[in-house]
């Protein structure tokens, strides 16, 4: 189980972990692995040298010494993957910790608030195999010596660290620029298959009762009353005179026709009739 993670508060999560990049273990170990690399050529010379055989105190105190030197170099060897394995070096999205340790356990973080300054230094090596020195300073070690505890030895892909580090801060102290948490990539949730619904009353669809289908048909339209209008009586053409007269009257009244068209009008109507 990871030992920093299990330190994580409350709604924080890991947005990028790295650790020293394999070459640190080898710089630990390159002694060890020059002795080892010299006691087994020892142990062919001890094999093939007559003179060595012969003399048993010889014999057995070379083949100690080799033994010891073999196997402190494997202990050591391993010790040091172990504890290379052991690292976590996680940037969160609140702080940037550091833990390792195989045995005895020690972690140390940074807010990422507090956080003014990172300097990165990479040699040539360290841009050809991609790893670097990463030190950062924050605002109380600045004010207090101005030099950082905090830092980084030979971290593997140092600048995608320092990319997440910076990203991370931005996005803290401007929580706009941040997606929502429906927003992030996840495992999308298994889809339940939809289950028929039965028709409702008046729908001509079937619905289906266990083994047998019911059809279930709308109930036919009512049928329209036979309603016969009754026919329209003729209407005397001596009422339809008197009513066009009226309305020629009126419009002569308001001046809209002279009288002489009226009395033409008038005149034109009476011969018709």
């Amino acid at each position: 189980m990871s030992y920093a993670r299990n330190l994580l508060s409350r709604g924080e999560e890991v947005v990028y972990e790295s650790r020293q990049h394999w070459f640190a273990v080898i710089a630990r170990t390159w002694l060890w692995i020059a002795l080892a690399i010299v006691a087994l050529a020892l142990m062919l010379w001890i094999g093939t040298n007559e003179a060595v055989l012969d003399n048993e105190t010889a014999d057995g105190v070379l083949t100690v010494i080799v033994l010891a030197i073999l196997i402190g170099a494997a202990a050591w060897v391993g010790f040091v993957f172990w504890d290379w394995r052991n690292q976590e070096w996680l940037i969160t999205t609140r702080r940037v910790i550091r833990a390792e340790g195989v045995l005895n356990k020690s972690m140390s973080d940074s807010s990422l608030e507090k956080i003014n300054d990172a300097r990165l230094d990479q040699s040539v090596f360290g841009r050809i195999f991609g790893f670097g020195t990463l030190d950062i300073l924050t605002a109380a070690e600045e004010a207090v010596s101005g030099s950082n505890v905090a830092d980084f030895p030979m971290i593997a892909d140092p600048i995608e660290f320092k990319k997440a580090m910076l990203d991370q801060k931005e996005m803290l102290e401007r929580p706009d620029l941040a997606r929502p948490k429906y927003q992030r990539q996840g495992v999308a949730p298994e889809m339940q298959p939809a289950e028929a619904m039965p028709p409702r009353a008046g729908s001509d669809r079937v619905a289906i009762h266990g083994d047998e289908d019911v059809a279930v048909a709308a109930p036919p339209p009512p049928p329209a009353p036979d309603v016969t209008a009754p026919a329209a009586e003729p209407r005397n053409p001596a009422d339809e005179l008197a009513e066009t007269l009226e309305r020629l009257a009126g419009l002569r009244d308001r001046g809209l026709i002279t009288a002489e068209e009226y009395e033409a009008k008038k005149t034109d109507l009476l011969e018709r009739m």
